[in-house]
């Protein structure tokens, strides 16, 4: 690379770990765990633009620019849902990654200062699954293996025709898609997770008559601390009146003899105020052996 060159890519890659965030994690308590005393996360609904997204935004990177433009009129010509942004060198491309949102990124492997390989690994530092094809004119099996092992996603040859910008578009949706998906899995992974575990349901576990998990949300529902609620019994958030109907359930659950279940009842506080509760169960496997999971809400 030149040192103006050089010094830009510092920059961009100094502003990269600078810009990742640390994410605490709350973890659930089971039976035996001290729960920690993270703060609640801000709780965010599942990105549903990923799935609704029409148009596929790729960024095309290849320091010969009437290059770059032919691959982007032969690509929205093969495609109507794609969009190509053009960038002629690898600190343009990192530029343009700042403020777009990218599925694909595509680039050439010779270019001058910094090389697509290169360029790769400066992307991955902050895209890790950012679909990335690297398409050169350069064809090697070293230089195909490089670029696997340094997370491209794909490698295609350059070669003469316009039959090759057919392939090309096939192996972008093919991998835009899967990355779609992928992230459409984690988006409701990562909602699911924080749903349970932190502010909008009560959730907890009973095997035996026993509570053997419980999250943080019921804990607060009922004003204890979830390390008091592990090993006692379920009835110790239900109001007399509601014992009976309450251990049933959760009892036939449990035993299999009901998949799942659908109640309302009366809860105690510890400081004895009663809430309406609304309750839906199931069964699972907890530790190898069945039990009834239940998820609970104020019903008020």
């Amino acid at each position: 690379m030149t040192d103006n060159t050089e010094h830009g890519v510092r920059i961009h890659r100094a502003a990269l770990q600078g810009s990742r965030r640390v994410q605490e994690e709350s973890e659930p308590l089971f039976r035996g765990e001290i729960p920690g005393s993270a703060e609640d996360d801000v709780i965010e609904i599942p990105v549903s633009a990923i799935a609704s997204k029409d148009s596929v935004e790729i960024l095309h990177v290849d320091d010969d620019p009437d290059l770059g433009e032919a691959t982007k009129t032969f690509l929205e010509r093969v495609d109507e849902e794609f969009a190509v942004t053009t960038a002629t060198s690898a600190v343009e491309g990192l530029d343009l990654l700042d403020k777009g949102a990218f599925d694909c990124v595509i680039s050439d492997y010779e270019m001058p200062n910094t090389n697509g390989i290169e360029f790769l690994e400066l992307v991955r530092e902050q895209y890790p699954d950012l679909p990335f094809i690297l398409f050169t004119g350069k064809g090697s099996e070293e230089v195909a293996s490089d670029a696997i092992a340094s997370g491209a996603t794909d490698y295609m040859q350059k070669r003469m025709g316009t039959d090759q910008y057919d392939v090309l578009a096939n192996r972008v949706k093919n991998a835009v898609d899967q990355y779609r998906a992928q992230q459409r899995f984690w988006d409701a992974l990562t909602w699911y997770q924080q749903l349970v575990e932190q502010n909008l349901t009560g959730v907890f576990i009973t095997q035996e008559r026993e509570l053997v998990y419980v999250n943080r949300r019921l804990a607060e529902m009922f004003g204890y601390c979830q390390s008091d609620l592990i090993d006692a019994s379920p009835l110790t958030i239900v109001d007399d009146a509601d014992t009976v109907d309450v251990l049933e359930r959760l009892t036939e659950v449990e035993n299999g003899d009901s998949e799942r279940t659908k109640f309302e009842f009366t809860g105690t506080t510890s400081g004895g105020d009663k809430i309406t509760i609304q309750a839906r169960g199931g069964q699972i496997q907890y530790e190898g052996e069945p039990g009834c999971l239940c998820v609970i809400w104020d019903g008020d």
